[in-house]
């Protein structure tokens, strides 16, 4: 039951809050200021301050932890106003600083430290004066999270309590779906759900005119705009790349350098708005940095001010490991029984997960300097881990972030995604001959922003690595954690088994082929293979065949025991890795075909039961045969391949691994034939801070931009590839226009691609003083 609103003007409720009657301090390099209760100031220096807080009352700070390390004290018990900025502004930018604090809360902005104590009193009373107002953003849940949270120690409980208390609220009665006070905690079961559509119908194929163009920039840029030619120019020169394509496999592909100045995202973010409302289509905008995702996220305001309406026009995509992951999240809830103090972070992360627009945690609305506040594990260690989603079996599919993502994507008129995600998406596609497995729908026009990235992007996307820490995930996947000592491995990762269980148990031919390839799974590399290898006692033959990897490193290095990585070409090979990679090669083929025969009668169980299976169960078959195709068909194939180059059966002992029929024929009995025309192999030893992190065979492209141009840019209708330095500055012109052709992969396409020029409208030389 929502309690009544307050009787108390909001004129007057100012009056009836009350703030911690506590001093505040500001600290700066070399002096701090300590504001009294009573309003006297002192300046202390960093030791008289740190011997002030070991007897004074927990003061009010910005951002305990940077004042604790400016103090020199640990740990620092303060009132700190960012976790109670967070509390009441959910989701809401601020910068981490009296000053950032002051221009987010509209109070004037502090020149001096004595002026930031004062700010820090009137924010503390602005802060929760807000959480008093009528309806403040998630008023239902603050009551009972406050509660908890002041349970569990937070400082700030009981001002909030009494704040919410002087608004009309309480926690009783408000402790949502799941029951008790700690049901506020499980926020999870309060999210809205997504919902499965029909299929969105194909793009149409108007073209886009220069005149348009222009007309909506003037729209975008309003009436004060300073006159910009050259963007009108850019915006013009976009549009061929928006064109209807009239051959298959030939996109219109446009290259455009713009100097800075020019106004390159509006510059095509008109054009292309023209393209998504004519045509009723979708645009990805790639980047290749977090800092552009968030300046076009900001740019596209103009074009959607309303955010309702931006939210469902707008989708912002990342990888995985970006977003929340809601089971983690019930996880953490979970053990917080045993941990009360995890209650606190909990609670803010609580109401973020509330008013977030996408669950983005890296580089989306939550707040980077909360994981300094509250803990990685609390926070950022909440995100989806490489190798654990359960996808449809997981509880909170329907609720989860990524999902939404994916789905919103598909309807939306821009995505903005990153040259990686892009790209990962296509290789996949290389590899299995499907869509990505995420995308229903692939999209057919690009601009990829930062386009001089496009080589490094795709060198990264298209290459394959053979290393222990990319097949002990292959392991986990498959195997799931594993008992250590007598007691089960660390994670909350599920094996394969354990996610189709139910779905085979009246199949016995899907159960063998299973077991199958779990028992041939225990070839790749344990839990502590790191150790093992280094120590030269490795189990298994894919943890010798690292272990020799490391040994060939470390024998070719001019510096071995450099704290950086190390690595070495592959040839000539040291004695034992050609049997060691013969060895592998058989393994995975073991591994490979039963994996093989397991998707293929998940494939037949859909043909079988196509009327029976409801849709969450049809998505978690599914699921299951995009992963075993991804892993099984795409992984294990190149690292096969790779294997095949550095192979010699010497006949000898190979572990007693069978390849079960299955080496095509290939087991080696000649010297190594080296990486295929068009790639390079190498050797290479990862370490951070000096201790190996990973070792393992590599292998790339030598023009990585091929595959990017066969397998994005070619199966594209068309494509913006646009940056302020796209091309070489020798003053050449042909030579300049040749290397920004090579660098995108342009030079590659069937269909020659446009270039277009547009000059800076600043004379940098002239204007710009290097100091």
């Amino acid at each position: 039951m929502r309690a009544p609103a307050p009787s108390v003007p909001p004129s007057e409720l100012a009056k009836t809050i009350e703030i911690p009657r506590v001093p505040a301090l500001a600290a700066g390099p070399r002096r701090a200021v300590w504001l009294a209760v009573d309003g006297t100031m002192e300046t202390l220096a960093p030791d008289a301050t740190a011997a002030r807080l070991r007897d004074a009352t927990a003061p009010l700070v910005c951002h305990a932890p940077a004042t604790a390390r400016r103090l020199g004290v640990r740990p620092l018990f303060a009132y700190d106003l960012l976790e109670l900025f967070a509390f009441v502004y959910p989701a809401r930018f601020c910068l981490p600083t009296p000053r950032g604090l002051a221009a987010a809360l509209g109070l004037p902005l502090p020149a001096a430290l004595e002026d930031e104590a004062r700010t820090l009193v009137e924010a503390a009373r602005l802060l929760l004066v807000a959480l008093a107002e009528p309806e403040p953003s998630g008023a239902k849940d603050a009551a009972p999270l406050a509660q908890i949270m002041a349970r569990a120690g937070w400082l700030w409980g009981e001002a909030v309590q009494g704040a919410l208390g002087a608004g009309g609220r309480r926690a009783a009665g408000e402790s949502g779906p799941a029951g008790g006070q700690a049901g506020a905690l499980a926020v999870w079961t309060r999210l809205k759900e997504w919902q499965e559509r029909a299929p969105e119908p194909p793009a149409g194929h108007r073209a886009v005119e220069p005149g348009e163009a222009r007309a909506r920039l003037a729209q975008l840029l309003g009436d004060g705009a300073e006159p910009r030619p050259q963007q009108a120019d850019y915006a013009s020169a976009v549009c061929a790349a928006l064109a209807p394509t009239e051959t298959q496999g030939e996109p219109h592909v446009v290259l455009a350098e713009a100097g800075t100045g020019v106004g390159k995202t509006l510059g095509y973010i008109a054009p292309v708005s023209v393209w998504t409302e004519q045509n009723d289509g979708t645009v990805w905008l790639s980047t290749f940095t977090r800092n552009l995702q968030r300046q076009i996220d900001r740019e596209l305001d103009r074009l959607y001010p309303e955010p309702k309406v931006k939210a469902e026009k707008v989708v912002v995509r990342k990888g995985r490991e970006n977003y929340l992951c809601l089971l983690n999240l019930e996880d953490a809830v979970a053990r917080s029984t045993l941990l009360p103090g995890d209650r606190v972070a909990l609670g803010i992360m609580a109401r973020w997960v509330a008013a977030t627009r996408d669950g983005d945690m890296v580089g989306g609305d939550f707040p980077a300097w909360l994981a300094d506040m509250l803990g990685y594990g609390r926070t950022l260690g909440l995100t989806d881990r490489r190798g654990e989603c359960i996808y449809s079996a997981c509880a909170h599919y329907r609720a989860c972030f990524i999902e939404k993502s994916q789905r919103k994507a598909r309807r939306a008129d821009f995505v903005i995604a990153n040259h990686a995600l892009v790209m990962i998406h296509a290789a996949r596609d290389a590899f299995t001959g499907g869509t990505g497995g995420e995308e229903r729908g692939v999209p057919t026009r690009f601009v990829f922003d930062e386009g001089h990235h496009v080589f490094d992007a795709a060198d990264s996307a298209f290459s394959a690595h053979l290393t222990g820490t990319e097949a002990h995930e292959l392991r986990r996947w498959l195997l799931g954690p594993e008992r250590r000592g007598g007691r089960r491995g660390g994670g909350r990762a599920r094996g394969l088994r354990s996610r189709v269980e139910d779905l085979i148990a009246d199949r016995a031919p899907a159960e063998a082929s299973l077991q199958e390839a779990l028992n041939a799974a225990r070839a790749l590399p344990g839990d502590d293979w790191h150790q093992r290898v280094a120590a030269g006692a490795p189990l298994g033959p894919a943890e010798r065949f690292l272990a020799l990897a490391r040994q060939q490193v470390l024998a070719r290095a001019a510096h071995p025991d450099s704290a950086y990585g190390l690595e070495a070409a592959t040839e000539p090979q040291i004695t034992g890795m050609a049997a060691a990679a013969a060895a592998l090669d058989r393994a995975l083929g073991a591994l490979a075909q039963p994996l093989r025969g397991f998707a293929a009668q998940l494939e037949a169980l859909l043909d079988e039961k196509a009327r029976e299976l409801d849709t969450a169960a049809r998505n978690r078959i599914e699921a299951v045969i995009r992963g075993v195709g991804r892993r099984g068909a795409a992984q294990i194939g190149a690292w096969r391949a790779m294997l095949r180059t550095r192979a010699v059966d010497d006949g000898g002992d190979n572990s007693g691994v069978d390849n079960g029929g299955d080496n095509g024929g290939d087991d080696a009995d000649h010297g190594p034939a080296g990486a295929p025309e068009g790639f390079v192999d190498w050797f290479a030893l990862d370490r951070i801070d000096g201790r190996d992190s990973d070792v393992g065979l590599h292998r790339h492209h030598v023009d990585p931009t091929a595959p990017f141009a066969e397998f994005v840019i070619g199966r594209a209708h068309g494509a913006l590839l646009t940056s302020a330095t796209l091309r070489d500055g020798t003053g050449d012109v042909a030579a300049d226009w040749a290397a920004a052709e090579a660098r995108t992969g342009a030079r590659h396409l069937a269909r020659p691609a446009l270039r277009a020029e547009v000059p800076s409208p600043f004379d940098y030389a002239a204007q710009t003083r290097v100091l």
